[in-house]
């Protein structure tokens, strides 16, 4: 097992406060220095499991850019929002939780809002572009709507909280977007 894998697994049991780079490595099974060696810290390997799943093509926004048909983009995002929240899960809770005790998780907390904004400011722009938004809806409030329905918290508060599955949310985001965002014909 990979050191992330193995720091995921044991952040996931024990919690960031209790977890410790010891357990990390034992999971691992590599030595202590070995972990300290390639992250450092607890906040660096936090930063590792944000960019391994940030990083994953197949959670690109680049995929909802290149389609043209805006249902069909907002499918597609909703698909990719759906990954990513459900591979996220770990990593978004320890950023919510801790960021306030630690600068360096507050910081990586504010750049992965900062990432969650770009992509969907990105989609807003492109569906602008296309003429797909309703009167009224700029690409601004297309932004914060589309931030605020395919964030972190309303995937927690509707699948964890309310109880819906993963393939609910996922429809619902896109028929929350269509209703809320495009042009109807």
């Amino acid at each position: 097992m990979g050191i992330l894998q193995a720091a995921e697994d044991v952040f996931r049991e024990r919690g960031y406060g209790a977890a410790t780079m010891k357990a990390v490595a034992d999971r691992a099974g590599v030595s202590l220095p070995t972990v300290y060696l390639y992250f450092g810290s607890k906040p660096a390997l936090v930063r590792s499991l944000a960019d391994r799943v940030t990083g994953s093509a197949d959670l690109s926004v680049g995929r909802v850019i290149a389609e043209t048909d805006p249902v069909r983009q907002l499918e597609i995002g909703a698909a990719i929002l759906r990954n990513l929240h459900q591979r996220s899960e770990v990593v978004v809770d320890i950023l919510r939780t801790a960021a306030g005790a630690d600068p360096k998780l507050s910081r990586e907390w504010r750049r992965w809002k900062d990432r969650h904004a770009e992509a969907v400011r990105a989609v807003a722009e492109s569906l602008d572009a296309n003429g797909a938004l309703r009167n009224g809806v700029d690409p601004q409030a297309a932004t914060d709507v589309l931030y605020t329905i395919g964030g972190p918290d309303t995937f927690r508060q509707l699948v964890r909280e309310r109880g819906w599955n993963p393939s609910r949310y996922e429809k619902w985001l896109v028929e929350a977007g269509t209703s809320l965002l495009l042009r109807t014909t």
